[in-house]
């Protein structure tokens, strides 16, 4: 999904920061002075936390802001350089080396990478960052991993736990507040047991909790989380028998001793149903959502009818964290909980009962995402299509880690082939090129077997290799596809196979072929057009651009009203914003400039609902056309300067192809027209623009804002960003600013953002000093 115009995409805190201030110093002064800083120690010992905060405390001080990538369910080192373009927000699906793409993105930016948990992918990680570092003077990372990285300059941060008191030191209720882990335990379980605080009778007790804990964090979180069932007296206790018992037998470090120790204790604490979900939902790679528990870990000793339920209870035990997503709400297991749950998959316990092997559970899992995927392919030429886009785009690990099981356990390729071939919309409508590209062919060298996966699959990656402009290449797995359709009377890939093969060789100079090649595949979709209405669709849309690109203006005004019609009748948004996109290429050649706003202004829309950057960029481009044909050079300008600013942001150009003239043409008119200082005047204006600022500037829905550096004091400010303001004077943190307001935090920190942003200030001291100012003047003019 889009992460344009962000400075970061560090993600809200699900519970407070405690403790660590010093460490926090000493990270942030490693990276003024080192580029790669890497946070090591023991799992659960609070790496991520800490990397976290120091990234968020650190942002302002990069003009590209701080940018978090999660390693933890990725297991194919040759997908790393793509999770972080995806992290990165990077566009580019053309068919040049990922890793060339991304280092020519964080090239000129200033920017804090936040790589978490590497420890699974070492030398890949080490090897991308150590090329990022060298053609990138303005980057630092910060990475978290249980061992180093082992590069040349790397600055080692060891993360040891929470100080705890001695066993013979004697603990006040004024000496607790020296030891962050006995806070950290009184939030947390003040949390689960409201109205729980340290008092001079229970300060020993929390103590020795922390001690017999080491001063673990996630330890320290889970003992604290039972405290909504159990009292101080018994979890000590509990902890003190459990401890002595794993202890006994246990190898390894004592921190790593002291991690599992408290997991197994909170596992064997856990009712049978929170067990099993427990242990199957460790399945999952990154999040997962209510339905996916519901077909992959219900039956079996968990009934689907407390599925919901039994969430909530590991919810409220601090093993599953909920965040909320554009696709609904979605949980996520912390990578040491679901690394114990693996654990005893392949090793289960003699009272583990009903447990499923972990092989059964991952053939469930790609079942879900098998059919999954078969649903969304089945539903996308329709008005479903922005949920769809989420629901896939949040389910992006879990469809990675299908893929990888399938192609890489025996028996299963031909189950991995259909999934490949089932994501074609995720690959093509939702803007997964090059990813898409790496699982086809992964799954079309593995399963050779013919028949009419073989064929989908063919189809679905001659169109992502046309998309990066290998004509040849297209057409050969055309060919391919076409052969085995025609053998297996699999007539919908025929047509596809048809379109993509025309396609291929218009392109290459052959418009006589490819034309009747078209041709047929329009006449074999109206075949099957009432089963399968996209086959028309698209391919009245491709025979329209046949006709465009030969002149034929007339033809092709007509093709493309035809593909307009349906893309409305079914509810499509994202084919009917192609088409329109092509139809303001018409209007313009026929000198109908209104007609083209209004077809560009509508795709913009569309393009913007389904978060498809490409086609917002592309209408904004139109835009400036239009706007240059229509003679308003100053619009023009401002919104060339919008369009150069989103590419950059995205990593992408639209300066080249088809493009490439057209867009010269229209800098050299529209700046031979104002003049080098009023042409750059207005273009700098459009490049301070965000991308929610273009797109409303660009749909005349209101005036551009004044630019950001420009502004004067408060004068853009909204009544909401001046009440926070006003908050913040008074030294609120955002979370008490969302708990005052009765808003998410997340809303309170990107309120204070957007203020820092507009008033041109780095700090919350600048707004304090800011709005004592703009009071004081208030008042004297009152």
């Amino acid at each position: 999904m889009g992460t344009q115009g962000k400075r970061g995409n560090l993600p809200a805190e699900w519970t407070s920061f405690v403790g660590r201030r010093s460490e926090a110093a000493a990270v942030r002064k490693a990276l003024s002075t080192s580029r790669l800083v890497t946070l090591t120690g023991a799992g659960g010992v609070g790496k991520t936390r800490l990397a976290l905060r120091v990234a968020d405390t650190m942002r302002r001080t990069f003009s590209d802001g701080a940018w978090l990538v999660e390693l933890g369910g990725v297991n194919d080192r040759l997908l790393v350089a793509q999770v972080v373009s995806d992290a990165l927000g990077i566009v580019d699906q053309t068919a040049r080396d990922e890793v060339q793409v991304l280092n020519e993105f964080v090239a000129p930016r200033q920017m804090l990478l936040v790589m978490d948990t590497c420890e699974h992918l070492v030398p890949a990680v080490a090897t991308l960052v150590v090329g990022l570092l060298r053609g990138a003077p303005g980057l630092r990372v910060l990475a978290t991993s249980r061992e180093a990285l082992g590069v040349i300059g790397e600055h080692i941060v060891d993360v040891a736990p929470l100080p705890v008191p001695g066993r013979n030191e004697p603990v006040t209720l004024a000496s607790a507040l020296r030891y962050p882990a006995l806070a950290l335990f009184a939030e947390r379980a003040a949390a689960a047991a409201p109205g729980f605080e340290i008092t001079d009778g229970n300060v020993g007790l929390v103590a020795q909790v922390c001690r017999q804990l080491d001063g673990v964090a996630l330890a320290i979180e889970l003992a604290a989380a039972r405290m909504h069932g159990l009292a101080l007296e018994q979890v000590v206790t509990r902890l003190d028998d459990r401890f002595a018992l794993l202890r006994a037998g246990r190898v390894g470090t004592p921190r790593h001793q002291t991690v599992q120790a408290a997991v197994e204790w909170s596992f064997d604490l856990c009712a049978k149903p929170e067990r099993l979900l427990w242990l199957r939902a460790s399945v999952f790679a990154g999040s997962f959502d209510l339905a996916g528990v519901e077909r992959v870990c219900c039956g079996d000793g968990l009934p689907v009818d407390i599925a919901l339920e039994t969430l909530a209870g590991l919810v409220n035990r601090s093993v599953l964290i909920t965040e909320d997503d554009p696709a609904g709400r979605r949980y996520r297991m912390l990578d040491t909980i679901r690394e114990y749950a693996r654990d005893r998959l392949r090793h289960p316990h003699l009272d583990d009962y009903a447990v499923m092997d972990e092989e059964a559970l991952r053939v469930r899992h790609r079942d879900h995402y098998l059919e999954l995927a078969e649903r969304f392919d089945a539903d996308w030429f329709g008005p479903r299509q922005v949920p769809w886009s989420q629901r896939m785009h949040a389910e992006q690990e879990n469809v990675r880690a299908a893929l990888g099981y399938c192609l890489n356990t025996v028996g299963h390729e031909p189950a991995g082939l259909r999934l490949a071939g089932a994501l074609y919309y995720l690959w093509f409508g939702c803007g997964e090129i090059r990813e898409g590209r790496y699982w086809l062919e992964r799954a079309l060298a593995v399963d050779l077997e013919p028949g009419p996966e073989r064929a989908r699959a063919l189809v679905a990656c001659g169109q992502l290799v046309l998309l990066q402009g290998d004509t040849a290449g297209a057409a050969g797995r055309a060919r391919q596809a076409l052969e085995l359709a025609r053998r297996f009377d699999d007539r919908y890939d025929e047509v596809e196979a048809l379109r993509i093969l025309g396609t291929s060789l218009l392109f290459s100079g052959d418009s006589v072929a490819g034309g009747r090649l078209l041709q047929q595949s329009v006449a074999r979709a109206d075949e099957i057009s009432n089963a399968h209405p996209v086959l028309a669709a698209t391919g009245t849309l491709v025979l329209g651009m046949d006709r465009m690109l030969a002149g034929d203006n007339t033809r092709a005004v007509a093709l493309f009203a035809q593909t307009i019609a349906m893309c409305r009748t079914h509810g499509d948004q994202w084919l009917l914003s192609i088409t329109l996109s092509a139809s303001v290429l018409v209007a313009l050649a026929a000198g109908d400039v209104a007609q083209a706003v209004e077809y560009a202004r509508e795709g913009l829309r569309g393009s913007r609902a389904l978060d498809d950057l490409q086609g917002v960029q592309t209408a904004l481009e139109h835009l400036a056309w239009s706007a240059a044909a229509a003679r308003d050079y100053r619009r023009a300008a401002r919104l060339l300067g919008a369009v150069t600013r989103q590419w950059y942001d995205l990593g992408g150009s639209p300066f080249a192809g088809p493009f490439a003239e057209r867009h010269e043409r229209c800098v050299s008119t529209t700046r031979d027209a104002l003049g080098d200082e009023a042409y750059d005047a207005e273009h700098q204006r459009g490049h301070e623009l965000t991308l929610d600022e273009a797109v409303v500037f660009a749909l005349g829905e209101e005036p551009a804002p004044v630019p950001r550096k420009a502004a004067g004091p408060g004068a853009t400010l909204t009544p909401r960003e001046r009440e926070i303001a006003e908050l913040v004077a008074h030294g609120m943190s955002n979370r008490q600013i969302a708990e005052r307001l009765v808003i998410s935090q997340r809303t309170a920190e990107s309120h204070v953002e957007n203020i820092l942003s507009k008033l041109g200030f780095t700090t919350r001291t600048e707004i304090a000093v800011w709005h004592t100012r703009q009071s004081e003047q208030t008042a004297s003019e009152g």
